[in-house]
């Protein structure tokens, strides 16, 4: 991704990890395939994959993750076209408002986990 930096706390992830299953045994099996060489990657595909802008552009960020499920993929977030990945902070993982519908165009990311490319 041109123009995106970024580094991994691992320290802080760890700790943030075993402070979840702590809480909550359950989050362990999720963790696990999250975290595992095995287990999902993280992908960042162009809206188009899920959304036929020309017939309908149009729909809420759920509408696009049940459109996501087709593909055996889970959708977590996006970035709007218009934004750069700085920018789009507060939209990129677990966004506001998911069922308020949006207008979607070319250039807009979806964020997915997927178990392959």
């Amino acid at each position: 991704v041109a123009n995106c930096k970024g580094y991994v706390l691992s320290n802080q992830i760890v700790s943030s990890v075993m402070a979840q299953v702590a809480e909550e045994k359950d989050i362990n099996v999720v963790l696990s395939e999250l975290f595992s060489s095995d287990g999902s990657e993280t992908y960042i595909r162009p809206v188009e994959k899920f959304v036929d802008l020309d017939e309908e552009d149009t729909m809420s960020f759920w509408d696009v993750a049940l459109k996501a499920r087709n593909y055996r993929e889970v959708a977590v977030g996006y970035k709007p076209a218009d934004l750069d990945y700085a920018d789009a902070e507060d939209f990129i993982v677990n966004p506001p408002n998911k069922s308020v519908p949006r207008r979607w165009k070319k250039g807009d990311k979806i964020v997915v986990f997927s178990l392959e490319d």
